[in-house]
Parts: structure tokens; sequence; C-alpha cells
């Protein structure tokens, strides 16, 4: 069966969801496995972890700045062909799609490019969830992780300044992208709403997703 993603920009409250969703899904007999970056794991994982969590300034052409794209480039395709048990259901938490909607609202036209050339070869979902919160509520929720030393991630630079109206174009790029690449999106309000009970809306949708992805 093909991967369930759980999306949604930052401070959505994604991982914290999925989790929940882990403990649903194993209620129910099933053996789900939380997924955040390739599929395939390994050092390839741990490498793409690391690059999404630089704190500092990464200058545009820099090495790093090159190795961060190309992986995220990359990825999709990567999940595409990378062996794995396909009756092991897969939760992933964020997908390149993010990083593609991000490319386009920074006018990053290579990067682009080379998602679209690439799209025919990318790692299909059987379905998704996609999480929405007021940008006011994402701030709040960073400036907790901060004070709560849960992030060393930069306001201006997660939230673009911030502005919120740069926020909502990414969004509504990422949601425009995963409309046209995953056949079933269930969206979703976390501003308010209790986690659990957006859990258990995403656990049933995986579940029939996956029923469907037979």
């Amino acid at each position: 069966m093909r991967p369930y993603a759980v999306e949604g920009l930052d401070c959505s409250g994604k991982k914290t969801i999925t989790r929940i969703v882990e403990v649903l899904l194993r209620q129910q007999g099933l053996q789900p496995q939380i997924v955040i970056g390739p599929l395939i794991g390994g050092a390839l994982g741990r490498l793409d972890a690391r690059l999404a969590n630089l704190t500092g300034p990464v200058g545009r052409g820099s090495a790093t700045d090159l190795l961060r794209r190309s992986l995220y480039v990359a990825e999709p395709v990567i999940d595409h062909i990378a062996p794995r048990a396909t009756d092991t259901p897969v939760l992933k938490v964020s997908t390149h799609l993010r990083a593609w909607a991000r490319a386009e609202l920074e006018d990053d036209r290579l990067m682009v490019r080379l998602y679209s050339a690439t799209s025919s070869i990318h790692g299909r979902f059987a379905g998704a969830a996609l999480l929405h919160t007021d940008f006011p509520v994402r701030l709040e929720r960073h400036r907790a992780d901060a004070g709560a030393g849960r992030t060393a991630k930069d306001a201006a630079r997660r939230f673009f300044g911030p502005d919120s109206d740069a926020f909502a174009r990414w969004h509504n790029n990422l949601d425009r992208l995963m409309t046209a690449q995953v056949p079933h999106v269930l969206r979703l309000d976390s501003t308010t709403t209790d986690p659990a009970e957006l859990a258990t809306q995403i656990a049933r949708h995986a579940t029939s997703c996956w029923e469907r992805d037979q």
C-alpha cells in the first residue's frame, strides 16, 4: 500500500497529531510506521533531518544550499524507487510538495522545473490530510516551542518576516499541488480543534484510503 501523508506548514501540529493517529491505528490492529524524510531512512534520512533543522542562515548558492535543494528534489524520486514492505502502513509527515510549494513562492525556477520534470516518477500517496492553522496561532506556538527549548528555528526565516500574506500564498500553493498530486485530500483546521479529534478523523480517512489502494 502507498503511504498516507500528514501535511501542513510550520506549527500546524502535524507531528503531534500523527503520533496520536499512530496510537489509534495500532488499536485497530495495524502496525503503522511514522516516516519523516525519505522513506528509505538510514543515513539519507539523517542527512535530510539535519538539513531540515538548520538554524543559521544558508546563503543561496552555497554548498549547503545546493546539497539541501538537491536532496529535496531527489527525495520523491528516491521514494518511488526505494524498496519497502508494501503491506506496511506508512504515515509520512511532511512531503516534497511542501518544498515544491515554497520554491514556487520564492521563484526558485530551477527547483520548480526539476520538480515538474520528475513528477511522473515521484512517490505517490494513497491519500493525505492537510492541516491549516490561523497565522497568529502559528506564531504563538512557535514562541512557546522556542521558550521551552523545543525549537531553535528563527521566526523571521520560518514565517517570512513574519508575513502572513506570504505564508498564506505558501499554503495555497501547497493545497493546489496536493490537489493535483494526491487522490484523496482531507482538509482540516487545526487552529483550535482538539488534536485527538483531528487524529480520529485522519485515522478514519487513512484507513479508507488504504482500503481503496488495495
